[in-house]
């Protein structure tokens, strides 16, 4: 663990130069001791998938402070681990082209039918490994690599809430409606992101999402817009 001040009242804590789940665990386990000790403290903590931003309350919380305290749960976690409990999501997902504009051209380039795609990318259990970009954006590993496709090179202006998108061999479900560099494969009908809630994302560092596809009509029966992106 290496624990730098990178402004006044913000510091970085990098656990890691690989990305691993040992090191997402980690990295979730730590966010709650920090959210537990020094929660009113606390203005803002930022995870990746290797290192954690913490911003504090000057005046009430100092560099010295947080770092010993960090240091000393670090090595008492090496010697036994405290972990959290992982939530495991499952969401519904309507694969089609109404929904999913890159579907058919994504299945072309990589020589698969579409429901090879389907079936490759609704397999896995995924792993939260950053959240960011936008809030409540959640990046999951690892998708398979007969499915990875680097981004647009350019951006689609509009991307739909609740579009499921590739990116290398990563996945995600856009939260809000937004602009994007994703191939989008899809729609989820069901809500991760609650701007009055707290926390505001349904995903936590670490959690584990499964895809369930879906037929349309059950789509809409959620509560899905047919409307691309």
């Amino acid at each position: 663990m290496e624990i730098t001040p990178i402004s006044e009242g913000t510091l970085m804590v990098e656990f890691s130069a690989v990305i691993s789940s040992e090191t997402t665990q980690c990295i979730a386990d730590f966010i709650a001791h920090i959210q537990q000790q020094y929660g009113p403290f606390i203005v803002e903590i930022v995870p990746s998938y290797t290192k954690v931003m913490v911003q504090y309350k000057l005046g009430q919380c100092d560099f010295v402070q947080l770092q010993q305290s960090s240091l000393l749960w670090y090595q008492e976690y090496k010697i036994e681990r405290q972990s959290i409990s992982v939530k495991q999501h499952h969401l519904a997902v309507y694969y089609h082209p109404d929904v999913g504009p890159d579907l058919h051209s994504l299945a072309i380039s990589r020589q698969l039918s579409i429901e090879a795609v389907i079936e490759l990318h609704s397999r896995q259990i995924y792993e939260v490994g950053a959240i960011g970009f936008a809030p409540g954006f959640a990046f999951l590993s690892v998708v398979d690599e007969a499915i990875a496709v680097p981004r647009h090179s350019t951006p689609r202006q509009y991307v739909a809430a609740g579009s499921v998108g590739i990116a290398e061999q990563q996945t995600a479900v856009y939260p809000q409606k937004s602009p994007g560099g994703w191939h989008i494969i899809g729609n989820c009908p069901q809500s991760v992101f609650e701007a009055q809630s707290y926390p505001q994302s349904c995903f936590a560092i670490g959690d584990k999402v499964k895809f369930d596809p879906i037929e349309r009509a059950q789509f809409l029966d959620l509560g899905g817009v047919i409307c691309p992106s």
